[in-house]
């Protein structure tokens, strides 16, 4: 019995063995440039900036989390949001007053005039475009 253990530990030692040297011959293969020597790590080197951002991205490309066309798509994704809320945001200025002229002629319209007067409604209308744009160009005079 004892044989048997002595025989079945040794197995499984050259086993592991054999396993181990196989990882370190493909990765010796596989590896071409050591990404962890002292040139590429820096040690007693100055680097700059643009290197060590090189550096970083050759190590995220080999463990797969960097794509620099996604990052390029993100980008120009935001930006267009960014313009596409804007431009949301200046129409609701726009039309907010000239909206609320509009109400304000039909609550007169119902409760004090009993007829309708066209003059008065052009001139709420007219009043609700000035100020809809001066409220736009005051914003836009704030955006930095």
């Amino acid at each position: 019995m004892s044989d048997i253990l002595k025989k079945s530990s040794k197995s499984i030692k050259e086993v592991n063995k054999r396993d181990d040297t196989a990882e370190n011959k493909y990765f010796e293969e596989n590896v071409s440039d050591d990404i962890f020597s002292p040139e590429n790590i820096g040690v007693g080197v100055e680097d700059s900036e643009e290197k060590r951002i090189k550096r970083l991205e050759k190590i995220e490309k080999r463990l797969g989390r960097y794509d620099k066309a996604e990052k390029i798509k993100h980008k120009k994704n935001n930006i267009l949001m960014k313009y596409f809320l804007v431009a949301t945001n200046m129409i609701y200025i726009l039309a907010g007053p000239i909206l609320l002229m509009l109400g304000a002629y039909l609550l007169l319209e119902k409760f004090i005039f009993k007829k309708q007067q066209p003059i008065v409604l052009i001139i709420f209308l007219i009043i609700g475009a000035f100020t809809g744009y001066w409220s736009l160009i005051k914003q836009v005079r704030d955006i930095k």
